[in-house]
């Protein structure tokens, strides 16, 4: 089987594909054991995120800074290459995926070279990634209120995505919130109950960082992102844990 994770930045999709990957479920060839996620090792598939690089123009682009195309398209060389990937991995292994943040951007290519496989989506509020964005140094808060936007924009776009794939989608899917699945068993069980396999469990609770809190910058940039897109943030969210009621 094979397993696609999506999920926007800093929204559980390193965690997601660790459990996997420590559990039978191939998620790269070059990943690095014993390394933490603060030291580098994100659990990606270095073949399929090169590609969804090349499909965006996003290479060596921060994420919040990616163009995210309404209808993104595939070249011959890209459809080729894609399709040696999945060739590949499929005759290497019984079970593999991929994760891959942008993959939320691009995903409908894949899903038409793809055979049968899994969704799995993990999702966080957008109060609690963002410490990971906020510019850090005193000399750079003037940069607040327009970093915030973009990262709002790009949380928006990502989930608003997935939340589309998720209503159209013709393969199996479950939707994880990520505070539950790091601090609850309940959540582990689920997606455990979906694989079908026990779960190597890598978790490491103590180390949740980044709790949700209010930030009025955020608010501000959800203001204005209403005005300027007409995104909710918040009713964003609420369809997300719909959404985890549902799959």
């Amino acid at each position: 089987m094979i397993y696609v994770v999506l999920g926007m930045h800093k929204s559980g999709t390193t965690l997601v594909s660790q459990l996997l990957h420590h559990s039978g479920i191939n998620m790269g060839s070059d990943l690095a054991n014993g390394v933490s996620y603060d030291g580098g090792n994100q659990y990606e598939r270095a073949a399929t995120r090169r590609l969804n690089e090349a499909i965006l123009q996003a290479r060596q682009v921060r994420s919040i800074d990616v163009h995210m195309p309404e209808a993104p398209r595939l070249s011959a060389e890209q459809q080729a290459c894609m399709r040696e990937i999945i060739t590949s991995c499929s005759q290497q292994h019984k079970h593999w995926g991929f994760k891959d943040p942008r993959t939320c951007l691009v995903y409908p290519l894949w899903a038409a070279e793809l055979p049968a496989h899994r969704l799995i989506v993990v999702y966080r509020h957008p109060g609690e990634p963002w410490p990971r964005y906020r510019p850090r140094h005193a000399r750079n808060r003037f940069r607040e209120p327009f970093v915030a936007w973009k990262y709002l924009h790009s949380w928006c776009e990502h989930n608003r995505r997935i939340l589309t794939y998720l209503q159209q989608a013709t393969q199996p899917a479950i939707v994880l919130e990520y505070e539950r699945l790091v601090t609850t068993q309940d959540e582990f069980a689920r997606l455990q109950r979906f694989i079908g396999r026990p779960l190597a469990d890598r978790r490491r609770p103590t180390l949740y960082r980044n709790h949700r809190r209010a930030y009025p910058v955020l608010d501000a940039a959800a203001w204005l992102l209403e005005k300027q897109k007409g995104y909710h943030p918040e009713a964003i969210w609420q369809q997300l844990e719909a959404s985890r009621q549902c799959a």
